[in-house]
């Protein structure tokens, strides 16, 4: 099973660190981010779940930088490499992952991406 905290030995810029710089993990491994009220989930490749105490507007900053990232929804943000298919259904669009999970899209998002 591979690791996917690594505990630091030195500040690498492109990892993202949790626990006032703890932990981290690398930017390939997050699939997407959840919005909880003033914490923000990060859903990994792995399966595993990490809460941030920062909110997504933070998160959304730093990630956009380290490329692949795109906010989609209000409450979500996406690591596009993860990205199979958006499906509309209805009014609704959903994003479909290579990982099987189905997050939601929000109108002007789907456009943008449907379009790229």
């Amino acid at each position: 099973m591979r690791k996917f905290f690594i505990k630091p030995t030195y500040c690498d810029p492109q990892m993202i660190w949790f626990d006032h710089g703890k932990t981290c993990v690398q930017p390939d491994e997050v699939v997407y981010l959840s919005s909880l009220e003033n914490y923000t989930e990060f859903h990994l490749k792995c399966g595993k779940k990490v809460v941030s105490s920062r909110t997504l507007g933070v998160h959304e900053k730093q990630l956009v930088e380290k490329g692949h990232f795109a906010r989609i929804h209000r409450k979500f943000m996406l690591n596009l490499q993860y990205l199979k298919r958006i499906e509309s259904v209805g009014e609704e669009h959903i994003a479909h992952l290579t990982t099987g999970d189905k997050i939601v899209v929000s109108r002007r998002k789907a456009r943008t991406l449907i379009h790229q």
